[in-house]
């Protein structure tokens, strides 16, 4: 074996997929699902054929194009169409790009893991503003409860990670016409806190419109949901995000 030719390959797709879109789609799906190990066999699958496809279509390039030089240059030429792609698709999308595969509209029929995985989601975006509100907060006072708050929402998360709060497959959350009608908008679930040059005030305001967003969001689930303990869970969920809002609400006096 040349293992020199392996281990360039192997470096060089290992790092290419390192927050890909690949990667993203394989979290989503391990957010949302009680089995692991059935995500990580499926997503390995899914990458050896890809793989296989690939290296039967450089075959057949090498076969009638056999100058490497060539080569070479058609596929820099394409990694750098890829790249501008992507960047465009960047600057286009305002929300999680793995929100936006199951859209919120009227009629949809999503599973429970569908609502865990973009719960999963918003509950990430909240922390991650969250630390990003202490580490540019001066206040003590306001640093520590958004620590708290990041604390908080990351708790959530791995809840949800962990599958504590995933259905078995018989026991599904049919998204009715009912729950979708007490949902929030879907924009109002992530937190944005403003941008660097807001006040502290409005930044505040902001992130309490995002927590009352997502109090409906639970509200809504757990007064639908017709299995006791998701019901339960989404409850739960509601009243720990109604205590952030009074949390907040305390900053503004």
């Amino acid at each position: 074996m040349n293992w020199q030719i392996f281990f360039s390959t192997f470096l060089l797709i290992f790092f290419a997929e390192l927050g890909d879109k690949t990667q993203l789609a394989v979290m989503a799906q391990s957010a949302g699902a009680s089995s692991k190990w059935i995500v990580f066999l499926a997503g390995s699958a899914a990458l050896i054929l890809a793989t296989a496809i690939g290296v039967l279509a450089g075959d057949l390039i090498s076969r009638f194009m056999p100058d490497m030089r060539v080569i070479k240059f058609c596929g820099g030429i394409m990694f750098l169409i890829f790249g501008v792609l992507m960047l465009l698709d960047l600057c286009r999308k305002t929300e999680p790009e793995v929100f936006q595969a199951y859209p919120m509209t009227q009629g949809s029929d999503w599973m429970s893991r569908h609502v865990i995985q973009h719960a999963a989601v918003f509950e990430a975006v909240a922390a991650k503003r969250y630390q990003e509100l202490a580490a540019g907060e001066k206040n003590s006072r306001r640093r520590e409860i958004y620590e708290w708050l990041a604390k908080e929402e990351n708790t959530h998360l791995n809840a949800m990670k962990s599958g504590m709060l995933v259905s078995d497959k018989d026991d599904e959350i049919v998204m009715t016409e009912a729950i979708i009608g007490d949902m929030p908008p879907i924009k109002k679930l992530f937190l944005k806190g403003g941008d660097d040059e807001s006040s502290s005030r409005q930044q505040i305001l902001d992130v309490i419109e995002g927590e009352k967003a997502q109090v409906q969001f639970y509200k809504a689930l757990a007064t639908h949901c017709k299995i006791p303990r998701l019901s339960d869970a989404f409850a739960a969920l509601a009243v720990a995000e109604g205590r952030h809002v009074e949390k907040l609400q305390d900053l503004l006096d």
